[in-house]
């Protein structure tokens, strides 16, 4: 089963990269090193998402671009599902020098990739799609690996909803 959801979210992967609504640009450069934040599934709902439980990375990189000022990549058990390829570019929203929140609104339909809602205080990162359907909540506060919180976030938490 392992091998299936991996693979599936390889060809997932390599179908969003090729389309990627938010591609950078040769013109955009990261800059300095990224904030690493690490967390782990509280929901996940589809079939190509990783599982309830899983650890996460999520990692927000600045950028030189007056507007896709960051670039971010979710990284769960291994499989990037967020910010694949040249992907993951963002307008993120700062407190100090600390990059603390994004919405990307548009799922692949509209895109080419996922949609995204980060937000460092609420200590949550949701990624979701439409094709296919999936939806995914990291939580970054800290939790333990036994969370028994709800299995799927209310319905108008999701971006996009």
């Amino acid at each position: 089963m392992a091998g299936w959801r991996r693979a599936s979210l390889t060809g997932l992967a390599m179908s969003i990269a090729a389309a990627c609504g938010g591609a950078q640009s040769p013109d955009i450069q990261q800059v300095g090193a990224p904030q690493v934040h690490e967390g782990r599934v509280v929901a996940a709902r589809g079939p190509v998402v990783p599982q309830r439980g899983d650890a996460c990375v999520v990692e927000v990189l600045r950028t030189d671009d007056a507007y896709y000022n960051c670039r971010i990549r979710v990284e769960c058990s291994g499989d990037t599902v967020y910010g694949l390829a040249d992907g993951g570019y963002n307008a993120c929203y700062r407190q100090g020098e600390d990059l603390v929140f994004a919405r990307d609104r548009n799922g692949t339909r509209v895109d080419g990739d996922p949609r995204l809602y980060f937000d460092l205080a609420g200590g949550r990162v949701f990624v979701s799609d439409d094709a296919p359907d999936v939806e995914l909540e990291i939580d970054l506060s800290g939790l333990p690996h036994d969370y028994e919180g709800p299995t799927t976030p209310p319905p108008d938490a999701m971006p996009g909803a």
